[in-house]
């Protein structure tokens, strides 16, 4: 299984700007960093146009989560749509592996 078939895989991202912002998309944005894992959730910055957004996602275990923080430190600089190419680890699925 890859990440893009994670239910809400990829994230949009959140923050407040002004009103003329155009949100970019997953292809423009670039992950900065990982921010937390909290049991199922991860929270991950990434940049596009000079300027920084939150990406909040929410696993379906908190395993995939630790997973998936793994693959994003390892993509740090790649595009956040890119990430969903990444294979997951099957343990973080509950599936021995093959």
């Amino acid at each position: 299984m890859k990440v893009r078939d994670l239910e809400g895989w990829p994230p949009q991202p959140g923050g407040s700007y002004k009103t003329s912002y155009t949100v970019p998309s997953n292809e423009e944005s670039m992950i900065e960093k990982v921010v937390s894992v909290l049991d199922d959730n991860v929270c991950f910055t990434g940049t596009a146009n000079g300027i920084q957004h939150t990406y909040d996602f929410k696993a379906p275990n908190e395993k995939l989560a630790l997973n998936l923080k793994k693959i994003l430190e390892l993509n740090i600089g790649k595009s956040v749509f890119s990430v969903g190419d990444v294979e997951l680890d099957d343990a973080s699925l509950g599936r021995p592996f093959a």
